[in-house]
This record gives C-alpha cells, structure tokens and sequence, in this order.
C-alpha cells in the first residue's frame, strides 16, 4: 500500500515499462530469425500482476495476446508451435489477471487487519498527558516487529489525588504472548495506582496480576515512580534499569537503594526515595536503549548523549534519542524500545491535562 508520492510515481510508470519490455521482445523476435520468442509474451502481463492494479494487468495481458497473434506475421503462422504459442500467451494473461485481482483483495482485507490492529494497540498503549500536577510529559515507543505498533514494553503516567504515577516495564519474550501480559500489568496498574495511597501496594498488585496471568518463565521488569506535588519522588525498581535524573548540566542515574527482582518473581517491594527541582527531567526507559548493538555488537552509549537531552524540548529531545539509536543499529532495532521523559514545570506554568499523540516508529539502562 504505497502513500508517498514517489512510490505513486513509480507505480504509474510501471506499466510503461512493461510495455516497453514487450516492446524489446517483439522487436528481438523479427529481428532475430533463427528465434522464436512468441510464447515469452505472457510473461509480461505475469510481471504486471506482482505489482500493478487488476485493469492495467488486463490491459498489458490483452496486449501481449494481440502481439503474439500478430507474431503470425513473421512466424509460421497456422502451424503448430505459433498456435501454441498464443495459447500459452492467453493463458499466461489469464493467470496474470487473477493473480492481480486476488493480491488486491488480500492486500485491502490485511489494510482492513492492520487498521484494526492499530486501533487496539493505541488503546492499548495511550497518549502520555502533555503536562499534568506541574509536569510535562513525552514518550515514545519503537516496535521491533515492523508490522506492529506495540509489542513487549509498556508505559503509563496516571494522576491520582495525592500525585502522579508512572510506570514502564518490559515483558519477558515478544509476540501476542508478551502483549497479553503488557494488557494485564497496563491494567493492574491503572488500577491499583489510583486505590492505594503506597506505591509499594501497588507494586504489589502489578506483581500479583502477573503471577496469576504469566507462565512459569515469564516475568515482568518494571519501574513505578510516585511524584509528589512537592517534588519528592518514590521509586520502586523491579528488576528494571533505573531513571535518569536530567538537572541543569548533569546527568546521573538514580541509585536504587533496594531493588527488587522483577513482577511475577518478588512479591514485596521496598521504595527508593528522592527529588527533583523545577526545570529537572527524568528519564525512564526499557532495556532495548542501552542493549541496541551496532554491527560490530558493541552496545548503545546513553552516557554519550544525555547532556543534549536537557537543551531543547522534551520531544525533541526523544526525538532526537531515537535517531541516534537508529543511526546506532543501522535502523533495524532487534528489541522494543519504550522511553518516557518528564520535567518538573515551576508552579505557575503548570498546565491541567492535555493528551496529545504519542509517536511510534514502524521497524533502555546504562552503559
């Protein structure tokens, strides 16, 4: 399903092209007495129907018939091998045309399949707010898997009475599997997140839900962050790489004083506590950033670019992460990448909700 324009150029001249292929072997076939190329004619319209529209495959088949029985003119015309040829020729026209008309049937029912698909992984993985309680959020999400949007990370921001809550985490393994169990950790979350004033009950609950839906060698890794409206952060790391605290010009991870193994295995959590100032950013993300190897499998650097993640925006600068993660791997990513960022607005630029679309591309610790 082609929508940029140059591919819209390309389509359009393909049958150009083609014709122009007919062309080449009518004129080889006069011009060359000792061959006979007549029966090569269909292969054309067989060439046409990969690619092009059901009509014009028709129309370049029905050419192909024409020249073949023109090639009378110059063949043997009546005898044997010229009818055959011809025949060969129909046919090869005919096939071309239902191949074409039974590859664009398939290709609208798998739009239909993917627009649907869309739709459920957006449900799935919603919009961040833009800013919520003083805080300005941004995310991103990079499949893996090039046909899909979603697969084995997760991320959620939920505001509360007492706060906000954030969570990322990675699924063990990829597939439907591993999205099933991201429905299940996404929705225990959500939930737990806004009846339990402790972030370590709802880390509980998170673990709870993945026991009773996981495998027995399935787990979850994940980071909760509960944000208080006076800038105290509580964390709980289970089994997942810790936060990047973004303030002026430095850049550090925030040690975890207890961490926990991931959801599914620990079944008590113990918090972390910390802050951060107005105009600080946090950085969480899964372990497709710093795992993301180069062809000589060495590993993405985040040291590297952390400093210009704190000198412009909070999407440019996701932006600008995912394209040196890209430029990294050479653009195939072999795991899913979920990164969220807030910032800390000082009181008086403190915006109420406002979810706004989050990017995904189609085809994150410390090192």
């Amino acid at each position: 399903m082609r929508t940029d324009g140059n591919a819209v150029a390309t389509t359009d001249s393909g049958p150009l092209g083609l014709l122009g292929l007919l062309v080449v072997l009518v004129v080889a076939d006069i011009v060359v007495p000792w061959s006979n190329l007549t029966g090569f004619y269909g292969l054309v319209p067989l060439l046409a129907s990969a690619t092009g529209a059901p009509v014009v495959t028709v129309i370049v088949g029905l050419v192909a018939v024409a020249a073949s029985v023109v090639s009378g003119a110059w063949e043997d015309f009546g005898s044997g091998q010229y009818v055959a040829a011809c025949v060969l020729v129909a046919i090869q026209a005919g096939v071309a045309g239902y191949v074409a008309v039974t590859r664009l049937r398939r290709e609208k029912e798998l739009g239909r399949a993917l627009a649907v698909a869309d739709v459920a992984q957006r449900a799935l993985l919603p919009a961040v707010p833009r800013a919520v309680d003083g805080i300005a959020f941004a995310a991103r999400y990079l499949s893996a898997a090039a046909e899909t949007l979603v697969g084995g990370d997760l991320y959620e921001v939920v505001t509360t009475p007492t706060g906000t809550r954030m969570i990322i985490g990675d699924v063990k393994g990829k597939g439907l599997p591993a999205v099933r169990l991201t429905t299940v950790v996404l929705g225990a979350f959500r939930e737990a997140a806004v009846i339990y004033p402790e972030i370590e009950r709802v880390a509980e609950a998170c673990a709870r839900a993945v026991s009773r839906e996981a495998g027995p060698e399935d787990f979850v890794t994940a980071l909760i962050v509960d944000v208080h409206p006076d800038g105290m952060l509580r964390m709980i790391s289970a089994g997942h790489p810790p936060p990047v605290l973004l303030s002026g010009d430095s850049a550090s991870p925030i040690q975890i004083i207890d961490p926990s193994p991931p959801l599914g295995i620990a079944e008590q959590f113990t918090a972390t506590t910390g802050r951060w100032d107005p105009g600080d950013r946090l950085l969480l993300f899964t372990d497709g950033l710093i795992e993301a190897r180069n062809s000589e499998r060495a590993f993405f650097r985040l040291d590297d670019h952390l400093a210009a993640l704190t000198a412009v925006t909070l999407d440019a600068a996701l932006d600008g992460l995912v394209s040196h993660v890209h430029g990294h791997v050479g653009g195939n990513l072999h795991d899913d990448l979920a990164l969220l960022i807030a910032e800390r607005l000082p009181a008086l630029t403190a915006r109420p909700v406002e979810r706004v679309g989050t990017p995904h591309d189609r085809t994150a610790g410390l090192v």
